[in-house]
């Protein structure tokens, strides 16, 4: 629709929390539109979902593959973007005039241009001046630069009592930019890793629209 902010999103899997994020811009729990998804994997089951959903609701959501082989210039860090694969995410977003980027299971370290046009930066005062958020299936700073199941046995192992679906800003640091909302998972006797990542990722599938309707409203009360 007209004038509704517009989402990226960036992902390396199958694309769950995308679909409900997509879902939740249908039925009016988020005021906005994802205009683009990108993976670093050519063989992410999202971009087969997303198809779908292109078609199920008469959408125009735009995908890419970019990946350090797409675009291998200027490697850094096993696991981090290289600089060109950087800039060409960030050309693509600002080509799709993406308000917000939202990483959902994104897989790599940002970094270069892509990091200086969208992300938190030292100098910012405000998270509301960021404009890229990752979701995170931990408490924070407790499980940083973790992920997925080695997230929750993190938690079963340090007899913590909870895990978290944590959303924050962007930054040059794994999972250290300011915290934009987070929604604690209670640790039950029975749970496992496996049952207790099962319960975060319903956790942030039930919040993360929410939590992106509030930060988008909010941001745009900050700018105005």
């Amino acid at each position: 629709m007209a004038d509704r902010p517009k989402i990226a999103i960036l992902a390396s899997g199958s694309g769950t929390t995308a679909e409900s994020v997509i879902h939740a811009t249908q039925s009016g729990v988020l005021n906005a539109d994802v205009c683009l998804v990108i993976s670093n994997n050519e063989n992410a089951g999202i971009f087969d979902r997303i198809k779908r959903l292109n078609i199920e609701y008469d959408l125009n959501i735009q995908t890419l593959h970019i990946n350090g082989a797409t675009h291998p210039g200027g490697a850094g860090n096993s696991g981090e973007q290289t600089l060109d694969e950087s800039a060409a995410i960030n050309q693509a977003a600002i080509k799709s005039s993406a308000d917000l980027i939202l990483l959902l299971g994104y897989m790599k370290k940002v970094r270069g241009d892509l990091l200086q046009q969208y992300g938190g930066l030292a100098n910012h005062a405000s998270i509301y001046q960021a404009r890229m958020l990752n979701t995170h299936p931990g408490p924070l700073p407790e499980s940083a630069a973790q992920f997925g199941r080695g997230v929750q046995q993190i938690i079963l192992d340090t007899h913590l009592g909870y895990s978290a679906q944590t959303l924050h800003v962007v930054t040059d640091e794994y999972d250290m930019g300011k915290t934009v909302a987070v929604h604690r998972v209670p640790v039950i006797n029975s749970d496992t890793a496996d049952t207790l990542f099962d319960s975060v990722q319903l956790t942030e599938k039930a919040y993360l629209p929410v939590d992106v309707e509030t930060f988008l409203n909010e941001q745009a009360s900050f700018r105005a």
